[in-house]
């Protein structure tokens, strides 16, 4: 048991807050897309590839066909975790309309979901373009979880809903650690199937990382939990990602001693105990990449330690 926590904690993803999200809303799709959209009448469909190629690959959180009066729509929907700013989310909504409408051809519903309590404040729910004769307006639905009634969730046995409580309003007085446990309590209460019981403990465990410190709920993470699909699937990310960073972490390693190898046996000059620290300061492997093919080419170490000046200053 204790063996199996402390893996877990070692090796959690750091996309585990966008995995969860998108994991409770593949096991209560309809049901969540008639509560977040607050369309009755809406009938899902499909799920849609979340795909859109382009010149780069972009995907979305959720994208479903769904049936709305008769009519068939897309609805995408959007978790957002990081404290983006305005700009950078606009420009990401409006490249999805449009690339959603060249593939489908079909009206968008689109909403953004934000998990934290101080992410979203200034976003408008829209995109508009106010220039004569090229005006245009996309329209998006914001919702805030914070703004939720997180009793009233349990109060009315909404299910689909209750993985997200602990990111909800608690009742007045009750802290954020508090409310916390509320949650896991409640939910341990309720008589659901024991592997969707361990999904929904596993799903408001994680979550709940974005209001309080993981180590104040550690004592939350225990007994048939640790059996449950999304833990083993939640383990298993983090340790392929963890994977992933080693062999690029590796990589770099082996293309900064490239670089100064080079560097070395041209101009004989000492530059490894120059260079080293600089370049090893390089997180991005393809512009390391382009640094050894600079140093390969390059007509003296000056003109080197300029590009990668240069290069620096403009990353």
């Amino acid at each position: 048991m204790q063996k199996s926590l402390h893996e877990f904690f070692e090796n959690l993803p750091h996309n585990r807050f966008d995995i969860v999200s998108k994991d409770i809303f593949g096991t209560f799709t309809e049901d969540l897309l008639r509560k977040l959209t607050n369309i009755p009448g809406l009938k899902f469909i499909e799920q849609l590839e979340t795909e859109l190629p382009t010149v780069e690959i972009r995907r979305m959180d959720t994208l479903s066909k769904a049936e709305v009066d008769g009519r068939e729509v897309l609805v995408h929907i959007e978790f957002q975790v990081s404290r983006e700013r305005t700009p950078e989310i606009l420009k990401r909504k409006v490249g999805y309309f449009g690339r959603c409408f060249e593939r489908y051809g079909l009206p968008i519903l689109s909403y953004t979901i934000y998990l934290r309590s101080d992410a979203g404040g200034n976003d408008p729910g829209e995109y508009n373009q106010d220039f004569p004769g090229h005006n245009v307006l996309i329209e998006y639905q914001v919702i805030r979880l914070s703004e939720f009634d997180g009793q009233s969730i349990f109060d009315t046995n909404q299910t689909s809903l209750m993985a997200f409580t602990p990111l909800m309003q608690p009742p007045e007085g009750v802290s954020g650690v508090e409310w916390v446990e509320q949650c896991h309590q409640k939910t341990l209460a309720l008589p659901l199937a024991s592997d969707l019981q361990n999904n929904l403990l596993i799903w408001q465990w994680i979550l709940s990382g974005l209001i309080v410190d993981p180590t104040e709920i550690q004592h939350l993470l225990e007994g048939p939990m640790l059996e449950s699909s999304t833990y083993r699937y939640i383990l298993q990310q983090g340790i392929e990602q963890g994977i992933e960073q080693g062999i690029e972490q590796g990589e770099r390693k082996n293309a900064v001693k490239s670089i100064l190898n080079v560097l070395d046996a041209r101009f004989q000059v000492g530059a490894e105990q120059t260079l080293r620290l600089s370049l090893e300061g390089i997180e991005d492997l393809q512009r390391l990449e382009q640094l050894l093919r600079t140093a390969v080419q390059v007509e003296s170490l000056e003109v080197f330690m300029r590009t990668l000046i240069t290069n620096g200053n403009s990353a």
